[in-house]
């Protein structure tokens, strides 16, 4: 039995919906983060707490070469991850979208690593 949303034509997820089939990469504001570690404690598989004792992401974007110049794991002039695209970046877990909810500073955000949209937080 289908539902409205397998009809012909419907459409696919609202803006900013999260789906766990997507590829996002994770980009982390430097400047803002404080360290809190909660998200290193909620995704340890996608984030970590580096020597200076701020996040970053353990995997960047295939052609971003380490995290940018200030090792954040983006570099788009929008904010949006260099190199984003097909392939790149990791699964979308539950894992890793709470990690985003929880910092406390909101240094945190996920974009699609299809298209670069930004995904979580909203803006």
């Amino acid at each position: 039995m289908s539902g409205p949303a397998d009809a012909p034509g419907a459409a696919g997820p609202a803006a900013g919906q999260r789906t766990a089939a997507e590829r996002v990469v994770v980009r982390v504001d430097r400047d803002r983060c404080i360290g809190s570690g909660m998200c290193a404690l909620t995704a340890p598989g996608s984030l970590e707490l580096g020597a200076d004792g701020l996040a970053r992401p353990l995997r960047v974007a295939a052609t971003d070469g380490g995290g940018g110049e200030d090792g954040d794991g983006g570099g788009g002039e929008d904010g949006a991850p260099a190199g984003a695209g097909p392939g790149s970046g990791e699964p979308l877990t539950e894992r890793l979208a709470e990690a985003v909810d929880y910092c406390p500073v909101e240094a945190l955000a996920l974009y699609s690593a299809g298209d670069g949209r930004r995904i979580a937080p909203a803006r």
